[in-house]
């Protein structure tokens, strides 16, 4: 009981933090990357809030991150976006209460197809991400299909954590293998829903494989709220469970974007 009561407060934080905000590119998934693009002249603000909670060897962890990215259409199929230092708050049985400042990050998006237009979406993704003593890199392939209301899209996605990349000495090497699937329905106007997956695989310096887990959870999405009279804003949400057993991984995890485009 004590742990489906923390899953709710946290699901019911997050949407009020969001909706305090004074409020295009709407998101269908939060997991999974779409190869909708921007378009040239076009920019939006984007608002992350994503929890995770209980692990398998700290029943009492808890975490939230916010992230705030600032994303542009500099070509009809190229968009850049930066994302501002994360704030990060973590409360675990082992590290106690801590609220910390993360650095930020830098995106790039290539739109090869469409998915409307053409037999298949095709996108590629890439991301560097620089923390006080961290380096990060990300590489995804997007694919995406649109046939009638329905969506279904992929991510090959890669990431290498360098932890200690500005310091002398050894560094240790995070490799991050990762597939995530999202299949949608446009069920009314505006609305869609369905549900997402990611498998998720870790390796140490990408050569010795450490466990893999898996999450599953269902996904919806509003998009078309009116903001003046260029505005539009959106929001999309996913609750994730484990259905494997790493005890390294959340087994619980909660995320929600809130977006504004013009």
């Amino acid at each position: 009981m004590k742990r489906r009561f923390s899953h709710v407060t946290a699901v019911w934080i997050c949407f009020f933090g969001l909706a305090k905000l004074a409020a295009a590119d709407p998101r269908p998934f939060t997991f999974t990357s779409d190869a909708y693009p921007m378009g040239k002249g076009q920019w939006e603000i984007e608002q992350w809030v994503t929890y995770s909670g209980e692990r398998g060897n700290d029943s009492e962890f808890m975490r939230f991150d916010f992230r705030t990215e600032l994303e542009l259409g500099l070509a009809d199929n190229f968009d850049l976006a930066i994302y501002f230092p994360e704030i990060r708050h973590e409360d675990s049985t082992a590290g106690g209460e801590d609220t910390s400042l993360h650095g930020g990050a830098i995106e790039a998006v290539v739109y090869l197809t469409n998915p409307v237009k053409d037999f298949l979406g095709i996108a590629l993704y890439g991301e560097v991400k620089i923390r006080e003593d961290e380096l990060e890199f990300e590489q995804k392939l997007i694919l995406q299909k649109d046939i009638g209301k329905w969506i279904f899209a992929y991510n090959l996605v890669l990431e290498t954590e360098i932890e200690g990349a500005f310091e002398e000495g050894e560094n240790e090497i995070e490799g991050i293998l990762q597939n995530t699937f999202g299949v949608a329905y446009a069920f009314l106007p505006g609305w869609t829903a369905g549900g997402e997956m990611v498998i998720k695989s870790v390796y140490e310096d990408w050569e010795n494989y450490e466990g893999t887990a898996v999450h599953i959870g269902p996904v919806l999405s509003y998009q078309g709220g009116k903001v003046g009279q260029d505005g539009v804003w959106w929001v999309t949400v996913t609750p994730m469970f484990q259905v494997t057993d790493e005890d390294s991984e959340s087994d619980f995890m909660f995320r929600m974007i809130f977006g504004i485009g013009f």
